[in-house]
Order: C-alpha cells, then structure tokens, then sequence
C-alpha cells in the first residue's frame, strides 16, 4: 500500500500549485518588475487566485499583496532591489483575501514566509502556538510555519537555520516553504513534495517553482530534492540534509532549455494558440531517432508487464498508449494514479511502469512512483518540463518536447504524447519509419483542418446552442472510449458544464436511462468497420429517444443530426477526433464569459495531496 498521508487526523485538502519565486544578489541592483514580477507571471499558468512580493529594504520589510492578476505594484517605493521574494497562490486554508495571501511577515517584523503545499497538522501547531500566546492573523497554515520560527529562534535555536530546520521537522504533508530574512540578508528554502529549482550566476541567485522564471537570467541550475535546505545569502548557495543538518555537495547543471516568448501570438487565449499548435507539436514529441527509443524499446521487449499511469488528462493519454502497446501483444494495463493502491504489490522489478505527465510534478502519480521506486520497478516517463521531479525519479525519460503549455486546460500535451506513445509502439515492432510518416500525415491533415474556416464556423455555431443546455454525453469504442473521457473533461473543466464520456457499449447498461427529448448526444465515430457500426448503433438508440446526435466523424450518417467533419487519422484517430472538442469547448466558454486559460479553482498541475 502507498503510506497513508492522513496523519494527525487533519483530512486532505485541496490540490494545488502555487508559485514561488526568489533573488539574492551581491550588488547589481535589478528591477522589481523584471525580476519578481516577471517570474511570477511566467508561472501563471500553475493558477493562482491571489499573490503578493516582499522586498528587504534598509528601513524593513515592504510587502504588497493583491488579488487578481498579477499588476504593477501600486506604491512603487523602490525602483531596484537585491533581496526578496515573490509567491502566487491557490486558497486552501482560509479565503482569498489580501490578509491570507503570502508572504507572511513574522511578529517582530524580521522575515517573511511562503509556502506551496499544506501542513497537514495544522490544528495541531495552531492550537500549542496558542497557548503559547501567539495570536493569528490569517486562516493560512502558513502562519504556523512563521510562528514556529520565530518561537526557535525566541526560545530555542540561537541562529535562523537551525530554528528553519527545527520547524521543518514539525510539520506532517507535502509542503515547500521559503524564508527571507532581512537581519541576515539570507534566502533559506526547503522543499517536501512541490517543486524547487534555484538559478545561478555569478553576481546572483535565483530560486523558483520550475525553470520558466529562470530562462534567460541564470546559465546554471540546481534541482532541488525532497528534504534538502538551501540557504542563499548573496550569491552564494549551500545544500544540507534538511533532517539530519549535514551538507550537502551538489553539482549545477547548464540551463539549456530554450528561451520562447511566452505570448499568445496573436490569438486573443493561450487555449486557442496550443490548439492550434498542434499540428507542429506532434511532430516535435516524435523527434526522437530509433536509436534514442532503443533503450526504452529494449527494457519494454523484457518486461513481464507493462503499466501505464498518469493522472487527469495524462492518464487517458496512458490509456491511449496502453492501447497501442496491447495491440502489438504487449500485455498492459493503464492505472489512475489516484486508484492505483491495490495493484502495487502485484508489481514488481520484473515489470516496466511507463508514467505520463505534463508537469512531472502531480503528487498522486508521484507518490506511486517513490513507492515503485523502492521496489526496484524500472520507471520509464513521458513529460513536458524539463528537470521536473518524475523525468529525475526515472530510470528513462523522454520529453514531450511542446514548449510551454500556459492554458490550465492541457491540449497540445496530450496530443504530444500519444503521437510519442504510438511512435514507441510502433518502433518496438520494427514500425518506426512507418510510424513516423503516418504522424506526419496526421500533421498535413491537422493543419488543412485548422485551414479550413467552415470547421471553425461550424463549431462556433454548435457552442452558441449549447449555452443553455444542462447536460451532455460523449459515447466512443475502443481508442475512441479515451477520447470521450478526454472528451468530457476538456468541456468540464472550461465550461464548468455537466457532462460525462462513457463507452458505446455501456449505454445499455444504465446510461441510456439519462437520454431524454433534447439531450445532446455526441458520437465519437472512428476505427474499425465493426466498431463504427457499435457506434452507430448506440446513436442510433438515443436518437430513437429524442435524442440530439452530434457525429465527429470523416463521413456523414443518417443518424446524426449535427455532423462534425474530422479527417480520419486513422491509427491516430483519436489525435483528429478530439480536436473538434477542444475547440468546442473553447468556444462554449467564451459564450458563457468564462476565460478558457484559467478556469475556476483548477491549477496546472495538483503538487500536493
């Protein structure tokens, strides 16, 4: 079983992500804006709902928090600063408001918290501070990390590093927190579960969520690991075992990743523009040669079995490559992270766990992997940020090679990666140069659809009908049963609609007692002759029921009455057919005046449990 994280009797929260960001320099005097600022918006895309910068200066601490998106500082006091810190967040603990978001100034008004995770014994370290006499101002559990400092260095650790890492071996859950301390002019951070990379140049140092806020300012970086301390104090840096105190020698890596603008480019959303990119991406995630597929060809071709697991949206692209891998003989079997408990100890070294991420940072597919990790199972991932803490804890790890994903929505990745999934399968059979042109045929047919301005239309004019309906369904076999659920999350997610995906050959089974006069009702029809027919036959029951049929299909029927026109992308139909429903989604969210990159209490990646 995977340890149970419910310790001290306080219930899981909300997942979230938040964003972190640092900088310490020697002398050079950098612009708020350029550098704080900056790098929280370039970390926008982990969703937030408030935010907020603390800057050490020689009269104190200034602090400005907002809600909302990230704006100029309203005060501007100073132009150029070399110490401070910056944090974006999701409300977990107690509302969003200027009081509870980051940082968190101490009593004595000498350092400053954030934090990205949850302290899980909360209550608990409340309650004892309380007593102790410490009053709260905010609802965070963030607080309790401030208090408990300031209480070691009160009462009990003489210098800020051992009363940092006194505290840090208090708290219970996954949580990050940095420190800023303007008395020692010092950054001092420790990671448990979320993300932390820290950037070095020689006259500065920067520390951050993932590697985004650090391109273009730092050549070097430092990937953190779970429960290690790093203190910063101008632009030096040292690493120590945050447990037991003892340094820690680390090796900076060049930062190599490619600096792209992170704009929309025209497009008036992010979702909109990765929809549309999707014709170039699955081509840059199959850019891998034979040989730099052979390691993972040759350690599937031994394995007993093979798993796939992602999370969300990266776990239908799973199921898509469990799929590819079961036809070419391959016994797989796709997990859900979050369900994947009872069929750990049926794993073990013999087998190979293929792990899909978009951010390699999602807790649940991480916490399966650190267990299968200490079994000894070969862990081979497929993920989107480079340095994440999945392609670090893998013995093989390829990346999806989409650049930036900003909208909370994935599209381009999951794309990406099941193009990279079918690449693999096909080359572990001797397939790879038909594999390759078939993917490329893919992009021409992709490209003359977004070409196309009828497609568009059509779409357009189907979302302005759906604002007022209530509920719909998504029916598909085989591959296509994937791409329903894909289906019905992307409308979910953005439209904040009720709608669910399900296989055609389960509407008999109950799901037919939904359909009444008016539903909608969309077909995802594709693949074998057999199994359109399935398809068809199952529209073919709603539509006997009132039903309102929308086909996304290559060729019309007579059962549809909405027909959806999509290219046949044949092996790779589920890549053509779920391009119409990202757009529809897109457009239904902009007749429901919702705004498709950030939707409503979602977050990019879900970094904590």
């Amino acid at each position: 079983m995977i340890p149970h994280t419910e310790r001290h009797g306080v219930l899981r929260y909300t997942e979230i992500m938040c964003g972190i960001i640092g900088y310490s320099s020697i002398e050079e005097k950098k612009p708020v804006e350029g550098i704080l600022l900056d790098g929280l918006r370039s970390m926008e895309y982990r969703g937030y709902d408030s935010w907020g910068v603390a800057i050490a200066t020689k009269k104190g601490v200034f602090i400005e928090k907002k809600i909302g998106p990230i704006s100029q500082l309203n005060s501007k006091p100073i132009d150029s600063f070399s110490l401070g810190i910056g944090h974006t967040r999701w409300a977990t603990h107690g509302g969003v408001t200027k009081t509870n978001a980051h940082p968190h100034l101490s009593s004595d008004d000498r350092f400053v918290v954030v934090q990205n995770g949850i302290v899980e014994n909360f209550i608990e370290l409340k309650t004892k501070l309380q007593t102790l006499g410490y009053a709260f101002k905010t609802q965070t559990d963030t607080e309790v990390i401030v208090h408990l400092i300031h209480l070691e260095l009160q009462y009990g650790k003489k210098n800020l590093h051992d009363a940092v890492r006194s505290t840090f071996l208090q708290l219970s859950g996954r949580n990050t927190f940095v420190v800023m301390d303007r008395e020692t002019k010092t950054i001092m951070a420790i990671r448990q579960g979320s993300p932390l990379v820290v950037g070095r140049s020689p006259n500065s140092v920067m520390l951050a969520s993932d590697t985004l806020p650090l391109l273009g300012k730092m050549p070097e970086v430092i990937f953190i690991d779970d429960n290690q301390l790093v203190e910063i104090h101008a632009a030096k840096i040292a690493i120590y075992d945050a447990k037991t105190g003892k340094k820690i020698l680390f090796e900076a890596k060049p930062l190599t990743q490619k600096v792209e603008k992170i704009d929309k480019a025209g497009f008036d959303h992010f979702m909109i523009k990765e929809i549309y990119e999707q014709e170039h991406t699955i081509i840059d995630a199959t850019s891998y040669s034979e040989v730099e597929l052979l390691p993972a060809v040759k350690k599937i071709k031994k394995a007993r079995h093979v798993y796939t697991l992602g999370a969300g949206t990266a776990a239908f692209a799973a199921g898509h490559i469990a799929r590819f891998l079961r036809e070419i003989n391959i016994f797989t079997q796709e997990l859900r992270a979050y369900e994947a408990a009872s069929y750990l100890s049926l794993i073990d070294k013999r087998d190979i766990v293929l792990v899909v991420s978009q951010s390699g940072e999602t807790a649940d597919t991480l916490e399966v992997v650190e267990f299968l990790k200490k079994k000894k199972v070969t862990i081979i991932s497929i993920v989107n940020m480079i340095g994440s803490t999945l392609s670090r804890l893998s013995d093989l790890s390829y990346l999806s090679r989409t650049g930036p994903e900003i909208c909370v929505a994935s599209t381009k990745a999951y794309t990406a990666q099941i193009a990279w999934g079918y690449l693999l399968a096909q080359s572990i059979i001797g397939n790879y140069q038909q594999a390759k042109k078939q993917i490329q045929d893919v992009s021409n047919k992709l490209h003359h659809y977004f070409q196309t301005k009828q497609n568009q239309q059509v779409l357009k004019k189907l979302a302005k009908k759906l604002v007022t309906a209530e509920h719909f369904f998504v029916l598909g076999k085989e591959q296509h049963f994937y791409s329903a659920l894909e289906a019905a999350l992307k409308i979910k997610e953005i439209t904040y609609k009720h709608i669910e995906g399900f296989s055609a050959g389960e509407l008999k089974h109950g799901v037919i007692a939904l359909i009444e006069k008016g539903s909608y009702i969309f077909g995802v029809v594709g693949g074998e002759e057999s199994k359109r027919n399935e398809t068809l036959n199952a529209l073919a029951e709603v539509k006997a029921r009132g039903a309102i049929v929308v086909g996304i299909a290559s060729e019309p029927s007579d059962f549809f009455d909405i027909h959806i026109a999509v290219p046949d992308g044949k092996e790779l139909d589920s890549i053509t057919k779920i391009i119409p429903f990202q757009l529809l989604a897109y457009y239904l969210a902009l007749n429901l005046k919702n705004n498709p990159d950030k939707p409503r209490s979602l977050a990019k990646s879900v970094t904590v449990k």
